[in-house]
């Protein structure tokens, strides 16, 4: 025990390091591990691209092959990456390769002279004969098509020379998502894309790009200015499905749904991913958009309805459901739509706050109505009369609704809590003998006889 004790600061110490180390990095992407499994054995790749003090650096491991590159200033290559043409004054760029046993470590830098080359194997310098240039160039391309290096330049000058359809069939012959994504970029960046390249983006980034993050960075990237007409964005969000992720689907649905401008049958199919977003927090977030941006039909207040309905937690029910209520102008078919639906929230705290948001309106009678009947279903005394304290304080109750709120509060047990509604309720209806004889009989079933006493004594007056 006290061995194991010295030791474990050391660990941290040495956790911490890394951590520090990589936090200073200027960019640094890491592809997170992934496993795929073959028919005969099980492949582990891992890669990171690091860009700090004008030095590039690539590491790749995949299933027992380590690569790594690593690019000091500038280096220039041939049109087809087969070799090094030009190093800048001050640059380098070093190789190390280590696969199937074998150790292959190459250098090269500026000089007077041209470009000096250094190639070694398994540690013993070697001639640079023709296999060394057949590795070089495998790995230069691999450098390129998998690391991302030159990314930017080469897609303007595959732009020039083929234009946009030979930058796409490029990007289907790179490997890595986060490389894809680059090319993609730049792509949209300046390749004055018409309608039918525009979609075909969207197309093949959905089916390329397989990480969520880098899937939903291009996604987003297009709704800035690219996603402008239907068909676009029913391939983008064709797209948003296809991402696993609750937070990277969120990102991407709320991107687009920033922009407005949606039709119905895409409000319609945003509605459906918004229901597949598993997580209660993000289903919120995106629902609260859609009802702040966005004027639903009857079709739509359905499939919305579904997907609030689906909401486990009571809190982020509660929180969709006062996002309408916030709207400049609310509809009475969408504050009987809140209320309607309030009975489904479980927390009797949040199902009374909603109400009492709702009675800060102006409600007609099938919303009192609702109202009452939403009340029905709070199980503690203390909210319910909240709820309905509040609801009776609203301008002047018709007649039946009064009843009908007089009729839920028999079900309160306090007789504190019963006493008080039932002394508003008198107040509300003291011009209605029905109402009047309502709250009398209501306040029989108050045990104290003080309570309800005050409450006679309301009528009374």
């Amino acid at each position: 025990m006290k061995k194991l004790a010295k030791v474990t600061p050391i660990l941290f110490l040495l956790i911490f390091a890394t951590w520090s180390s990589a936090a200073i990095n200027v960019h640094t992407y890491l592809e997170q591990a992934a496993s795929t499994k073959s028919s005969s054995s099980t492949t582990h790749t891992e890669q990171s691209i690091n860009t700090q003090d004008h030095v590039w650096h690539w590491k790749h491991s995949d299933n027992g092959i380590s690569l790594e590159v690593k690019i000091r200033g500038q280096v220039g290559f041939t049109d087809d990456y087969s070799d090094i043409t030009t190093i800048s004054d001050g640059g380098s760029i070093v190789i190390i390769d280590e696969r199937g046993g074998m150790s292959r470590k190459f250098e090269a830098k500026p000089t007077a002279a041209g470009i000096q080359r250094n190639y070694s194997v398994n540690g013993a310098i070697h001639q640079f004969d023709r296999e060394g240039s057949t590795w070089l160039a495998k790995v230069l391309d691999d450098t390129v098509r998998q690391g991302g290096y030159d990314a930017k330049p080469r897609v303007q000058r595959i732009l020039k020379q083929s234009g946009p359809s030979g930058v796409l069939q490029e990007i289907s012959r790179l490997k890595g998502d986060y490389v894809k994504r680059i090319y993609f970029d730049e792509l949209i960046e300046n390749g004055n894309l018409d309608d039918q390249q525009i979609r075909q983006v969207l197309h093949q980034g959905a089916a390329e790009i397989h990480s969520d993050y880098e899937k939903a960075q291009l996604l987003i990237k297009m709704s800035e200015g690219h996603v402008t007409n239907e068909s676009q964005r029913t391939i983008y969000l064709e797209g948003v499905n296809n991402i696993h992720s609750d937070y990277e689907k969120g990102r991407t649905l709320g991107a687009l749904l920033k922009k407005g401008n949606l039709s119905r049958e895409n409000m319609l199919f945003a509605l459906r991913a918004v229901k597949n977003v598993s997580s209660d927090y993000e289903r919120a977030q995106l629902l609260i958009k859609i009802a702040d941006g966005f004027t639903l039909d009857e079709s739509a207040r359905t499939a919305y309805l579904e997907a609030v309905a689906s909401l486990k937690s009571a809190y982020e029910k509660g929180r969709v459901f006062s996002s309408f209520l916030k709207k400049g102008r609310v509809d009475k078919k969408d504050v009987l739509f809140v209320l309607k639906n309030a009975p489904g929230i479980d927390s009797d705290y949040e199902k009374a706050s909603l109400l009492i948001k709702t009675s800060e309106g102006t409600l007609d009678e099938p919303a009192r109505v609702a109202y009452v009947e939403a009340v029905a279903t709070i199980k503690s005394d203390y909210e319910k009369g909240r709820a309905l304290s509040a609801f009776v304080k609203k301008g002047e109750p018709a007649k039946d609704t009064l009843l009908l709120a007089v009729k839920s509060a028999a079900n309160i047990s306090s007789d504190y809590e019963k006493a008080q509604f039932l002394i508003k309720v008198a107040g509300a209806g003291s011009n209605d003998e029905a109402v009047r004889s309502a709250v009398v009989d209501a306040a029989r079933s108050i045990r104290s006889d003080y309570e309800r006493g005050r409450v006679l004594s309301a009528v009374i007056k």
